[in-house]
């Protein structure tokens, strides 16, 4: 596998785990931390990056994003199990017509001849 479809299957593994978010999410503590430091002390500069209460807009694009994802996910989880429950199969077979058999033998799959003597070896 080329190394070009590996880093393909990274991006694509960190985008449907929400890598993203977290990605940007840096970007915009990085960015606040730099914009506050210039003008306060750096350890105000940081309660302010991480208090939460003084978010940017990147911030609350992520935060909206994220919980736009949330409830896209909890809308599709239903769907997502339907698939595997096919009504049809569940019902039981019908009953048989008055006159017919309750069941057949199959005789196309039965094997006539006898297994082979001595029995083969587990390779």
């Amino acid at each position: 596998m080329s190394l070009f479809f590996k880093w393909i299957a990274v991006i694509v593994l960190v985008f449907s785990v929400g890598g993203h978010w977290a990605f940007l999410q840096g970007i915009a503590w990085t960015t606040m931390l730099a914009s506050f430091a210039q003008s306060m002390p750096l350890t105000q500069a940081v309660a302010f990056t991480f208090d939460g209460k003084h978010p940017c807009q990147l911030c609350v694009v992520v935060q909206e994003g994220q919980q736009a994802e949330q409830q896209e996910a909890k809308l599709k989880m239903p769907e997502k199990l339907l698939l595997f429950l096919d009504l049809q199969t569940l019902a039981p077979p019908p009953p048989p017509l008055p006159g017919e058999p309750a069941w057949v033998l199959d005789t196309t799959s039965t094997r006539l001849e006898r297994p082979p003597h001595p029995p083969p070896r587990a390779v």
